[in-house]
């Protein structure tokens, strides 16, 4: 039983240690800032807890009972967490917070959350190690070693069943509320074996750990835009994933905070514009075959999505491509995306037998497989809301892609950023630098209005035409917003200032980039 404890103490820190960032992300996110308040807090309880329960384990008395103590009093301060963190993060976070000042307050409230609500459970879990080696050894007859070896190699085995049960198991298919319910009260459990005795009293505290299964998750409104409704909420191992509609009937798909961003966008009736920078990947297809033969004499235009979500890039696609054939592949990590898409924001039938979808691959991974004639790559990926994935934006990754371009063939990019087009030394331009190397001069990048992005295009091998020269391009009924984007003052043409360092996949600094933008107040 000692050994079984020890491993139970082990899955329950990874199981507070992950699970918590999900549990946390409907209202602080999950970037990486809030991982490392994380990672941090729970190492520095562990460290502290060790220390403490090696002093408790040298007192002569029978260690057993005080492990069982700390097991059941952990347990219980997991399940006050499920109560509490609604509290906790309704006192910390603003009325009416928007993305674009989100992270500082974010990065303060992961950390007063996890010091206030996982450090303590984790601290008590860490103390019952040494005690647990200490009633060991007494059981066994033999050396600290020896028990100190055991205690440890189970707790190990506890952790490395906490890290794939949480990620694999835990969370897809019971959720992050339920599994941290059942770690509790499979503490306060432990505690009452190890006691070997059962008292009536014993009932409260492991109904204290099951009745937060009675009540609504109150993560499912954490920071629901105004005039929204919520369709479905769903926990998938990557991410957690909201469906909103407003009033009109656009929905939106959000991942965790949510806030006034969206990971997809779906007009009411599942129109072909959504709106927002998804409407300038447009501009892909008529950047890609200004200057090639007569439409009707091309053949059907091929293009790849890497970060397909919702498949809100090809509306616009189909838009401007009018008569002409096309057919597209989209990429998409989150394997457990499609159902909930497919129910809540399904693909316009004009476009959606136009499409295969690859779900459950990381989109550099899977461009191995691209053909090299592509006409177009839209690259719309995002981890974690704020960031863009770091092995997805290097020299050497667009180099990649320009190799499975044909020649006058167009990467286009949503970048999350609201510099402008006078600013220099920031996210844009590390990206156009790092493209540059691929691409070389053939660049353009589009503020959009009225957000906080830009598209940015690279062309392999082929000059951009002038912006006079694609208007008249652009079919009748296209948005304001993609006539906006052209305009000289929207519009940031050639390469990135001489100097400017490259992002590569051995030293790629767009995370501290990423992270001094966000702190800075001009976030994506």
């Amino acid at each position: 039983m000692i050994l079984a404890a020890a491993a139970l103490a082990g899955f329950a820190v990874l199981a507070v240690e992950i699970l918590g960032v999900f549990w946390l992300a409907p209202w602080f996110g999950t970037s990486s800032l809030v991982w490392s308040n994380q990672i941090g807090v729970v190492l520095l309880a562990m460290a502290a807890g060790g220390w403490a329960g090696g002093r408790r384990a040298r007192v002569g008395t029978d260690p057993l009972p005080a492990a069982a103590w700390l097991l059941g009093v952990a347990g219980v301060l997991i399940a006050l967490g499920l109560w509490l963190l609604p509290v906790v993060a309704s006192a910390l976070l603003p009325d009416g917070l928007s993305l674009d000042h989100a992270a500082t307050v974010f990065l303060g409230g992961s950390l007063a959350s996890a010091l206030l609500l996982f450090a303590p459970p984790v601290f008590l879990l860490a103390m019952v190690s040494p005690l647990l080696v200490e009633a060991r050894a007494r059981q066994t007859g033999g050396s600290a070693g020896s028990a100190a070896g055991e205690v440890a190699a189970a707790g190990t085995l506890g952790s490395l069943a906490g890290v794939f049960g949480t990620s694999l198991l835990a969370i897809p298919f019971l959720g992050t509320r339920l599994t941290l319910m059942l770690t509790a009260a499979a503490l306060v459990s432990a505690a009452l074996v190890l006691r070997g005795s059962f008292r009536p009293q014993a009932i409260a505290p492991l109904l204290l750990c099951l009745t937060p299964a009675l009540i609504t998750d109150p993560a499912v409104r954490a920071h629901l835009p105004a005039g929204a409704r919520v369709l479905a909420v769903k926990e998938t191992s990557l991410q957690r994933l909201r469906v909103i509609e407003f009033e009109g009937g656009e929905r939106w798909l959000q991942m965790n905070e949510g806030l006034d961003s969206f990971q997809s966008r779906w007009p009411a009736g599942g129109g072909l514009w959504p709106g927002g920078y998804y409407d300038l990947f447009a501009l892909a297809p008529l950047y890609a075959r200004w200057d090639e033969r007569a439409p009707q004499e091309l053949p059907a235009l091929s293009l790849w999505v890497l970060g397909y979500a919702a498949g809100s890039a090809l509306g616009p696609v189909h838009a401007v491509m009018g008569e002409q054939e096309w057919s597209a592949t989209g990429v998409e990590i989150d394997a457990g995306l499609r159902a909930l898409v497919d129910r809540w924001m399904p693909p316009d039938p004009a476009w959606a037998n136009r499409v295969r979808v690859i779900d459950g691959a990381d989109a550099r991974a899977l461009l191995h497989a691209a053909p090299n004639d592509l006409d177009c790559v839209l690259l719309d990926a995002y981890a974690n809301q704020f960031e863009i994935p770091l092995h997805l934006a290097t020299s050497e990754f667009f180099a990649e892609v320009a190799g499975h371009l044909r020649e006058g063939g167009v990467l286009a990019i949503n970048l999350g950023t609201s510099e402008q087009v006078s600013q220099r030394g920031g996210l844009l331009d590390a990206v156009r630098a790092s493209l540059g190397s691929a691409f070389g001069t053939h660049l353009r990048a589009h503020q959009v209005a009225r957000s906080r992005n830009w598209v940015v295009f690279a062309r392999k091998g082929r000059a951009f035409p002038e912006v006079e020269e694609l208007r008249p391009l652009l079919p009748a009924g296209v948005p304001a917003s993609v006539a906006g984007a052209l305009l000289p003052g929207q519009t940031l043409a050639g390469p990135a200032p001489p100097g400017t360092a490259l992002l590569r996949d051995d030293r790629n600094p767009l995370a501290w980039a990423q992270a001094r933008l966000w702190l800075g107040g001009g976030g994506p």
